[in-house]
């Protein structure tokens, strides 16, 4: 009975039969079927596809709504004379711990995805999987999971691994009900006129979880200027929270979530029609997928199997990446896939690509152009979605069409796709921005990292902080900066302690006074009164640096400057500076990905509260700088290595990683560096 005939070590030993027999029996029986246990043995004993059904836990908010398609997935490959397995693994949720300690686990919870799915695959010996979910670093480690176990098998000649993605359902946008617009009407009256309008602006946008941390905020500032009574703002609160606790408010429907789907779509692994989908696909969507993916497996199809398909499209995701907004979290997600496949892809590499892909995406909640909007346009036929997007690329020789997807070439699929309309998909001609706003840096404190520039400031603002000396408010890991965050003005009253006199003045000199030399008496002016001239004007330039959240430090936490209520707003005069991540909603030009990071020894580890720094965008400069007759001079790097706190602070770092937990800090030493997509280190004997 237990035959050689397949090379299958689990058909050829006894083990397996009696213990999947009941595995399958009770999946199937969680999906409506019922299913007679020698059908179970038979096409276990007869090769058939054994194929992982992977989702995220029941507390992993894409995975909400996603139930009743997971148990048809899996009555579909039954129908297909498959073998269905339930696999749920659960990853944290990054909006969950933002600015918490769990914030550290968040980006490399997707390599303990990548070896967990690695792992199962091996050990279960699945011929396929087919993966729901939005969730970026989840979707990243699945695949870069599928293709480790897919080039094992390859290497020992066994059958290669196939899969199929499919992202998760876009909910339907919530807005705040007219009755409950009401309710604010007695705070609005006591509101200033760009405040009434800050709040109209919110209400006229989906409920989404940052949408209602804004409005929180704006209720928090108003509880501290006594504007409104402890008890009316929890009860405003209570009432947008409950607009926005509904499906449609989680990460599946974010424009994020947008980029994520497209970028995951141009690596060939996700089936036609089913990366943007606003109501659950249809049994024909779903049969044609699993009937597709089961095809690849019984005839070997390598061209198709998962690490295939990423080591051919890998360049064709850059160019999506970059028509899709340049979503930094896929700077590290590209990189960690080619590092998997063997392929030479740096932050530097993608960078490139700024140049040469304009955007063509645009998401706008504020303009009614959702998430959901674009949904519903692809459902009603007005955009084909990735097919879309990869049609535009390709009329600019932007991408290679003549690479396989699991539904044939893209050159095969973009010649029915619609064409790019205006509404959501611009043409490459007349593209929605010339560029997604990331810019490569370099400097003498540090050898890479990435400018972000956010959509307000690639609108022409951009010149108030571009070629300007900037004074660094120095922290030392995520910690120290949320003390600061917390505190009323925490970061500027940090700022003003260290800086003297003369670092205000001839800042402001070099920054300004070309501009504005009607504010010659600055000269004569004391300290406090030069610095309350420069707030009020937006005159000051300020960059919060945070060292030592790298990777290797503290697994490279995201960062956001959300300040008090009370605190003044930080977005018209900062940069912020990290060696970890900064939030996709950051409002600020943000340089993260800073390498090497400070507990390596990177120049982050030296900077000091009240250095000068001087940013230079167009040329992709990043330098500290002292000043001089000239106005400034750039400081060596072996001078600012050579500084004496250096090594203390990197001290400091090691002790604090003690502090995270046992079996995560084994992971820290283990992987690269930004620049490398955080990759699992290979050591060459």
């Amino acid at each position: 009975m237990h035959s050689n005939k397949f090379r299958d070590p689990l058909i050829s030993r006894a083990q397996p039969v009696t213990i999947i027999t009941p595995v399958v029996d009770e999946t199937l029986r969680m999906a409506g079927v019922h299913a007679i246990r020698e059908q179970i043995l038979d096409r276990f004993m007869n090769g058939q596809p054994r194929i992982a059904v992977v989702h995220g836990g029941e507390d992993h908010p894409p995975n909400v709504g996603a139930r009743e398609t997971i148990r048809r997935i899996i009555r579909s490959i039954w129908a297909h004379d498959g073998i269905p397995f339930e696999v749920s693994q659960s990853s944290p949720c990054e909006e969950l711990s933002q600015g918490l300690d769990g914030m550290n686990y968040g980006l490399l919870s997707r390599n303990f995805w990548t070896v967990s799915l690695a792992s199962l695959m091996e050990a279960h010996a699945y011929d396929g999987a087919i993966v729901l979910g939005a969730c970026d670093k989840m979707l990243a480690g699945s695949l870069r999971g599928l293709i480790e176990a897919d080039l094992a098998r390859q290497r020992r000649k066994a059958r290669p691994v196939f899969a199929l993605f499919i992202p998760s359902l876009i909910g339907r946008e919530n807005h705040v009900p007219e009755d409950d617009r009401r309710k604010f009407e007695p705070l609005r009256h006591r509101l200033t006129e760009s405040e009434r309008a800050e709040l109209d602006q919110l209400f006229a946008r989906p409920m989404k979880s940052h949408v209602y941390a804004h409005i929180k905020l704006i209720l928090d500032r108003c509880f501290h200027r006594r504007v409104v009574q402890e008890g009316e703002k929890d009860e405003l609160q209570r009432t947008i929270a409950k607009c926005t606790s509904v499906q449609g408010a989680n990460c599946a429907a974010s424009e994020a979530s947008m980029a994520h789907r497209f970028i995951l779509a141009s690596l060939g692994v996700v089936p036609r029609g089913l990366d943007i989908c606003v109501k659950p696909a249809s049994d024909e969507q779903l049969n044609e997928a699993v009937n597709r993916l089961i095809q690849a497996i019984e005839k070997r199809e390598r061209r198709v199997s998962v690490a295939s398909l990423t080591r051919y499209n890998l360049t064709n995701a850059a160019a999506v990446w970059s028509a899709t907004g340049g979503h930094p979290a896929w700077l590290l997600h590209l990189t960690y896939l080619a590092d998997a496949v063997g392929k030479k892809l740096s932050i530097a590499d993608m960078t490139k690509k700024v140049q040469k892909v304009p955007q063509i995406l645009a998401i706008d909640d504020a303009a009614g152009n959702s998430v959901y909007s674009m949904g519903m346009e692809t459902e009603n036929g007005g955009n084909s979605g990735i097919d879309t997007i990869m049609r535009t690329l390709a009329e600019k020789r932007l991408i290679e069409d003549r690479a396989p997807t699991l539904d044939g070439s893209w050159m095969q699929r973009i010649m029915e796709a619609r064409s790019a309309n205006g509404n959501f998909v611009y043409s490459t001609m007349t593209p929605f921005s010339r560029s997604c706003g990331l810019i490569g840096m370099h400097g003498n404190a540090c050898a890479g990292g990435i400018a972000r520039l956010g959509a307000q400031n690639r609108n022409g603002a951009v010149e108030k902080f571009d070629r300007k000396i900037y004074l660094a408010v120095y922290y030392l890991g995520q910690k120290d900066l949320r003390q600061d965050l917390i505190a009323e003005d925490g970061i500027l009253e940090r700022l003003k302690r260290k800086v003297s006199r003369d670092d205000l003045y001839h800042t402001w000199s070099f920054n300004w006074r070309s501009q504005n030399g009607a504010a010659g008496g600055l000269s004569q002016w004391n300290k406090a009164k030069i610095w309350d001239y420069l707030l009020a004007h937006d005159l000051l330039r300020v960059m919060v640096i945070v060292a030592g959240a790298g990777p290797h430090a503290s697994g490279m936490p995201e960062l956001q400057l959300s300040c008090n209520p009370a605190s003044r707003p930080l977005t018209a005069v900062s940069v912020l500076v990290t060696d970890g991540r900064v939030s996709y909603h950051n409002e600020s030009i943000s340089i993260a990905h800073i390498v090497p990071e400070a507990l390596d020894g990177g120049g982050l580890a030296s900077i000091r509260t009240g250095d000068w720094i001087y940013l230079d965008l167009s040329r992709g400069e990043f330098q500290v700088v002292r000043q001089s007759h000239r106005g400034y001079k750039v400081i060596t790097a072996k001078e600012l290595a050579n500084r004496s706190d250096r090594k203390k602070r990197i001290n400091e770092l090691e002790r604090r990683r003690q502090e995270l937990l046992p079996s995560f800090r084994i992971l820290l030493d283990g992987v690269s560096s930004a620049e490398a997509g955080v990759s699992p280190l290979m050591k060459n004997n």
